[in-house]
């Protein structure tokens, strides 16, 4: 058992999208989308990347009563450069491109967790 508070590998990369996509894009493929553009970032290490996706039954974009939406937050530890938040967001932005025709808006945020309040337990 290994404990850690606060520890600098991540990021989480929590995707939530409209569950009305699931008709028209793959979300397996669109986590795996995500997944390599932060690994592929050279921000982490691969090992540390965690992603995961979030459908959302009912949903607004703009006028649209069911906008059809991918939101990508990462939570990351403290210390990176705006430079390198945008990196990220780019670098993600590059794997899933080719989603963009399927949805209505694609938005991504980079947010700093405080590492004081970060718990992590792991079963290595």
């Amino acid at each position: 058992m290994n404990l850690r508070f606060g520890q600098n590998n991540m990021p989480h990369c929590i995707i939530e999208y409209s569950a009305s996509l699931e008709t028209d894009i793959d979300i397996a493929q669109l986590v795996e989308a995500v997944h390599k553009g932060a690994i592929d970032s050279a921000l982490f290490d691969a090992a540390a990347v965690k992603s995961r996706c979030i459908p959302v039954s009912h949903s607004k974009v703009g006028m649209l009563a069911d906008g059809r939406f991918i939101h990508i937050t990462f939570k990351i530890m403290p210390g990176r450069s705006t430079e390198q938040k945008q990196l990220l967001s780019n670098s993600v932005y590059r794997q899933i491109v080719i989603l963009n025709q399927s949805i209505d808006s694609l938005t991504m945020e980079v947010l700093e967790l405080d590492k004081r309040h970060y718990f992590k337990w792991t079963n290595e």
